[in-house]
């Protein structure tokens, strides 16, 4: 199933795959799968052209409608859940193998920069892969060594066009910040670099995985809630620190607050054999690490 919004970029993305799959060997069945937010006046106009767009291709198109504001929360977390939701719903109802999604190399740039800002380490440095498994579904991303331009030239070369968001121009939004004043900096200074990215964060994902690997092995279960203090400080700073974090998101604190500033107190103390003391550390969500002579406890105060 192709995720199609009505941009340039799934569309290119639509355009793409239904040209190879009738050129291919290996025939695959696609279908268009629409989820119309209803956040701005447009949306149902887009659906519409979603649709449009599908019967021109001879594709079948399925919609679904979801209503995020007033949900609790980040309304575009709160979005981005119910369309993944919406679309993890189509698949199971056609028996969709994957879904595919237009994330390009210029979305990837706009990912590392993002992880770059908040002091993020391998993982969230390695940015958007090329396969992975969320909400149940297994998601593709083909186009992570393309670019934004080159869905644009592809539309306009077929004629085919397309729906702009709005919300996109408004830069006091972090991303759209770095899409309108800082992309074109780089681009300017290397023009290809959003088409070569990946090259960098495929090394990155794969030193991620190395890490991971590594902590498997010093936390063996992230919710036991007790570790020897000498193992940990024997497998090392960079460790100890993924180790905590995946432990304290375990117990349920959120992920994206564990940050270097956060967790990294913790880790020192662990470090610093020399003191004996029990030393304490209260993280977000209601986990308390103790860092003791032989043990590190991590724990969620219920109370």
């Amino acid at each position: 199933m192709v995720a199609v919004s009505g941009g340039a970029d799934s569309l290119a993305l639509l355009l793409s795959l239904a040209a190879l799959a009738r050129r291919s060997h290996r025939r695959y069945q696609l279908i268009v799968g629409h989820v119309n937010h209803h956040l701005r006046p447009e949306a149902d106009r887009e659906a519409e052209a979603v649709r449009r767009a599908a019967e021109v291709l001879g594709l079948e198109c399925e919609v679904r409608d979801v209503h995020p504001r007033g949900a609790a929360g980040n309304l575009a977390a709160a979005a981005r859940t119910m369309r993944y939701e919406s679309l993890a719903g189509i698949m199971r109802s056609v028996s969709a193998g994957a879904l595919v999604t237009a994330h390009h190399g210029t979305d990837q740039l706009e990912t590392v920069l993002m992880a770059l800002l908040r002091g993020a380490g391998p993982e969230g440095l390695a940015g958007l892969a090329w396969r992975s498994r969320r909400w149940g579904i297994d998601i593709i991303r083909p186009m992570l060594e393309r670019t934004h331009a080159e869905c644009i030239d592809l539309c306009r070369r077929c004629g085919w066009t397309w729906a702009e968001d709005p919300s996109n121009l408004d830069v006091s939004k972090r991303r759209n910040a770095i899409r309108a004043r800082l992309l074109p900096l780089l681009l300017d200074l290397a023009p290809d670099l959003d088409r070569r990215v990946h090259r960098t964060t495929d090394l990155l994902r794969e030193a991620a995985g190395l890490i991971e690997r590594e902590v498997d092995r010093a936390f063996p279960d992230a919710a036991a809630g007790e570790f020897d203090r000498g193992a940990l400080a024997a497998a090392g700073e960079l460790i100890i620190g993924a180790g905590l974090r995946r432990a304290g998101a375990t117990l349920g604190s959120p992920l994206d607050e564990l940050t270097h500033e956060v967790v990294r107190p913790a880790v020192d103390a662990i470090m610093d054999t020399a003191v004996r003391r029990p030393r304490r550390f209260h993280w977000p969500g209601g986990i308390t690490v103790v860092v003791r002579a032989r043990v590190v406890a991590i724990s969620r105060d219920d109370g």
